[in-house]
């Protein structure tokens, strides 16, 4: 893959996120005190693909970079480590995104009945932020290859 390819690979990606996060804002908003169990699910799918979508981002610039992020039970953690090891995300932003990591595991392997709204809401509110974070970024990461 050339610079050229994966700067539209990152644009690609990152239109899909922004189409996302637009969807989660149609179902969710910060006023709103009560949402049913099928807008909770639908805010709990969003908020997974957006990181989701994040995560393949990252993976594709350390694929770029010829790092060892090969499929293993562990790759998930490994490509948030990796990305804030080389620098790509500084460390509160690391953070962050393992919460959003956690979110996601827990997702996965749970009813979505047994998520605790505050946490969803906690990622909600903050999606918009960490996208832009993420997007600046991997930016600001791209120009120093």
């Amino acid at each position: 893959m050339t610079i050229e390819e994966l700067q539209k690979y990152l644009e690609q990606e990152f239109a899909n996120i922004d189409r996302v996060v637009g969807e989660l804002f149609s179902v969710y908003s910060p006023e709103k005190a009560e949402y049913t169990f099928s807008e909770q699910a639908a805010i709990a799918t969003f908020i997974v693909n957006i990181y989701s979508g994040i995560e393949k981002i990252l993976k594709q610039m350390l694929l770029f970079d010829k790092l060892d992020v090969q499929d293993s039970p562990e790759w998930h953690e490994k490509v948030l480590r990796k990305s804030s090891e080389i620098g790509i995300l500084p460390p509160d932003l690391f953070q962050i995104l393992t919460g959003y990591l956690s979110f996601r595991n827990y997702f996965i392997y749970n009813y979505v009945f047994t998520i605790k709204w505050e946490n969803m809401k906690a990622l909600s509110d903050a999606t918009k932020d960490v996208a832009a974070r993420v997007k600046s970024e991997v930016n600001e990461y791209i120009q120093t290859i």
